[in-house]
């Protein structure tokens, strides 16, 4: 849960080794954004401002930020927008040390519905709804969604912070 004070959300990942591997850092990203977003709902919130951090092996920074012209909170639209910027912004002759998202801009308004998206929506937040409920229930580790399942052969040893 987030306070009154919070301006942000966000969690990084340090890879047990330096990996090159797209798709596994992909999925880590969408592990990232899924917590994320569970504690964007937890708080009742929606971002506006997406940034993206890479560390390199290196440990220079590289980071990247999208600001929406209205709020999100649905994983798949906030997944979605750190895709595009980890495909601007990585350097692909580097190993990655650690990805990092964060989420700002945050306003207790909601999203702006547009009515031929609606029902997708609708559905989207059903599923987030249920997930979350699991997660609560037997741990956010027990639930994951495709995208994220590659992220256990990473070396992940524990939470992400």
């Amino acid at each position: 849960m987030i306070d009154a004070e919070s301006k942000s959300i966000s969690h990084n990942h340090t890879f047990g080794e330096d990996t090159d591997d797209s798709n596994a850092m992909s999925a880590m990203l969408s592990h990232l954004s899924q917590k994320a977003c569970k504690r964007l709902r937890e708080a009742g919130v929606a971002a506006r401002t997406l940034t993206l951090t890479i560390r390199y092996a290196g440990f220079e920074t590289r980071t990247g930020s999208k600001t929406l012209a209205e709020p999100v909170r649905l994983d798949a639209d906030i997944f979605a927008v750190f895709q595009g910027l980890f495909r601007r912004h990585r350097d692909t002759k580097r190993k990655v040390r650690l990805l990092g998202v964060s989420l700002s801009g945050l306003t207790h308004g909601g999203e702006q519905l547009d009515l031929l998206d609606a029902e997708r929506r609708a559905k989207q937040q059903k599923l987030t709804s249920a997930a979350d409920h699991l997660r609560d229930r037997f741990g956010f580790g027990k639930l994951q969604f495709g995208g994220s399942l590659r992220r256990d052969e990473l070396g992940h040893d524990g939470e992400d912070s």
